[in-house]
């Protein structure tokens, strides 16, 4: 009874472990997305429409679902999975640098066209218009970058205890301090959908009137 138990709780723990990998790794690679997709947004001007389109986003999202279960099959790989652990560090460190780029591309470029429209206007000279709505476009890198904040807070320390945990080896205080780090890393899955609510008013709304709806057909 007790071996039966144990391959239950072995299972259970295996199934957890994978899960996680999966979904956590489609958000985060989601999320980089989003900022390379802003940043795109930002450069190709009318092109954007042309460079970014409903199948390769398809695609895309395809490949990074792809990318999470062939990463969370390395589980099996390594009995210490210490293979596993080493790949998710280098893998939460290329997506936040990636982010991290592209937010810091587009402040610049947000800058330098700002600076651009201001010389124009004391030169007397007419300023060219920019090919998107700049204020509808710095709202929604606003939004994505609240996002954006949150995944590093709880990705970080997933990544430098992950770190430290190849390095050193499991022990008393690493044990703990994976421990915390594992549950901030799934907590960014239930902060998301309360900065999206928070920040994107049509999409608070669409919530406010799907609960609603839910209300009435229950009562």
């Amino acid at each position: 009874m007790i071996y039966e138990r144990w391959n239950i709780c072995r299972f259970a723990s295996a199934a957890a472990h994978i899960t996680g990998y999966i979904v956590g790794s489609v958000s985060l690679l989601t999320l980089t997305a989003i900022s390379v997709d802003r940043l795109l947004a930002l450069l190709s001007g009318l092109r954007y429409r042309q460079v970014v389109t409903l199948t390769r986003t398809y695609l895309v999202l395809a490949v990074f679902w792809a990318v999470a279960i062939a990463g969370s099959t390395m589980y099996f790989w390594n009995s210490n999975h210490l293979v596993t652990v080493l790949c998710s560090c280098i893998g939460i460190s290329l997506c936040l640098g990636t982010s991290i780029f592209c937010y810091t591309k587009i402040s610049l470029t947000l800058c330098h066209n700002s600076n651009q429209v201001q010389n124009h206007v004391l030169q007397g000279q007419p300023s060219q218009t920019l090919p998107l709505n700049i204020a509808r476009y710095k709202k929604t890198v606003s939004s994505a970058l609240y996002v954006q904040l949150a995944l590093v807070v709880c990705y970080l320390p997933h990544a430098v205890v992950g770190f430290l945990l190849t390095q050193r080896g499991m022990s008393s205080s690493v044990f703990h301090c994976w421990g915390f780090a594992v549950t901030l890393l799934y907590l960014n899955s239930s902060l998301n959908p309360i900065l999206y609510c928070w920040k994107i008013r049509d999409l608070r709304q669409a919530v406010k009137d799907t609960l609603r709806e839910l209300c009435t057909s229950l009562s």
